[in-house]
C-alpha cells in the first residue's frame, strides 16, 4: 500500500521521519526509490541510517539537537521514536529545493512523524540613530569626507595623465 504526501512549493522547517521496514536489508538506492517522488529530489540532504550509529543518543534527542525539533513538538512521539530500531530515513523539506512535490510512499518505508522545525522569528532592530545619521550623503557642514576627497583628486590626477598621453601620440604620428 502506498500513501500519498503533497509537499507545497517553498515548505520549510519541515522534517518527516520514516521507518523503514524491511526484513532484509535492501540497497540505498531502492529505500530512495520507494519514496516515489514525483520530482528531483536533492538526495544530499537525506539522511538514511541505521539508528544503533546514534550510539546511547535516543533519535528523539537527534531530531532535536541535530535538526532543531522543539521538545513539544516531540513530546508525544517521544517513546515511538526512540522505540524504532534499524533503519531511518530522515527527510527534511530542503530536499525538495523550493519545488512543490507529491511522494507515492511504499513499502519498505513507513511514515513516523512530520515535525516542525524551531526556527526563531527574524528580529529587525532599529539602527542606532547616530549610526544611520548622514550614510549615503555629505555631512551638515556640506564637505566632502577626507577619503572622498583623495579618491576625487586621484581621479582627476588620471585624466590629466590620460589626455597627456593622447595628446603625445596624436602629436608623435
Amino acid at each position: 500500500m502506498t500513501e500519498r504526501l503533497d509537499i507545497p512549493a517553498r515548505e520549510a522547517h519541515v522534517v518527516r521521519v520514516f521507518d523503514v521496514v524491511e526484513t532484509n536489508r535492501l540497497a540505498d538506492d531502492d529505500v530512495m526509490v520507494a519514496l516515489g517522488a514525483e520530482g528531483d529530489l536533492r538526495t544530499d540532504e537525506i539522511e538514511l541510517f541505521d539508528i544503533a550509529d546514534l550510539g546511547d543518543m535516543p533519535l528523539s534527542t537527534y531530531l532535536s539537537e541535530g535538526h532543531g525539533i522543539a521538545d513539544a513538538e516531540l513530546r508525544d512521539m517521544r517513546g515511538q521514536l526512540d522505540a524504532l530500531a534499524g533503519r531511518v530515513l530522515i527527510l527534511p523539506s530542503r530536499a525538495f529545493g523550493g519545488a512543490a512535490m507529491t511522494l507515492r510512499v511504499g513499502a519498505p518505508l513507513r511514515l513516523v512523524g512530520r515535525f516542525e522545525e524551531d526556527v526563531p522569528p527574524a528580529q529587525f532592530d532599529t539602527l542606532p540613530a547616530e549610526g544611520a545619521r548622514g550614510a549615503g550623503r555629505t555631512p551638515a557642514g556640506g564637505t566632502a569626507q577626507p577619503g572622498m576627497r583623495r579618491a576625487a583628486l586621484a581621479l582627476v590626477a588620471l585624466l590629466i595623465v590620460v589626455a597627456a598621453l593622447v595628446l603625445v601620440l596624436l602629436v608623435a604620428s
